[in-house]
């Protein structure tokens, strides 16, 4: 049965803000992206990685959650995300003109 997910993240500094190594992965596990922030160069709160900037976003998709564990095991492998978290959501209002919520 399909979940609805939260995916927010911080990127490096220098990462694509498309990040099309993290558009791969959701295309790879065949999840349904409902929602996308863009993610926006934000000062961190502490440094991560040595890092003091990053760039924050977070994307709201479908997924079966037997896959999600898979999913963050694979993400956490890639290089341009800092920090990320999976929250599973029980409803979402969607926002026509991509505001945060």
């Amino acid at each position: 049965m399909k979940q609805i997910y939260e995916f927010s993240f911080w990127l490096k500094k220098d990462a694509d803000e498309n990040a099309p190594q993290l558009k791969k992965l959701f295309e790879n596990f065949k999840f349904e992206i409902i929602q996308e922030t863009p993610a926006k160069l934000k000062n961190l709160a502490y440094s991560i990685q040595k890092e003091t900037l990053g760039k924050f976003g977070t994307i709201y998709f479908y997924a079966d959650k037997e896959k999600i564990e898979e999913f963050k095991n694979k993400a956490r492998g890639l290089k341009e995300i800092l920090r990320f978290i999976v929250l599973r959501r029980n409803h979402l209002k969607l926002n026509n003109n991509n505001e945060s919520k």
